[in-house]
């Protein structure tokens, strides 16, 4: 990633190591995706993961979107 500014570096980044995301990688299918999880069964969808190509032309899948799922513990 290249930054094109004038403001200082550590400005950019300041906080961003303590940052603490809640991702996960779920199995929905076929379909492998990134999940930042909001509750213990709801989820919003950061990355697709298939080998399909025809899914990630699907409006449900996209980016932002919420699923329902069941955690595995």
């Amino acid at each position: 990633m290249i930054i094109y500014s004038t403001v200082p570096t550590e400005i950019i980044f300041e906080g961003y190591d303590q940052m603490k995301l809640n991702y996960r990688e779920i199995q929905f299918g076929h379909i492998k995706m990134i999940v930042e999880q909001l509750s213990d069964s709801e989820g919003r969808i950061v990355r697709l993961i298939s080998p399909i190509a025809q899914d990630y032309l699907n409006p449900q899948y996209q980016p932002g979107s919420l699923i329902q799922f069941r955690p595995n513990f």
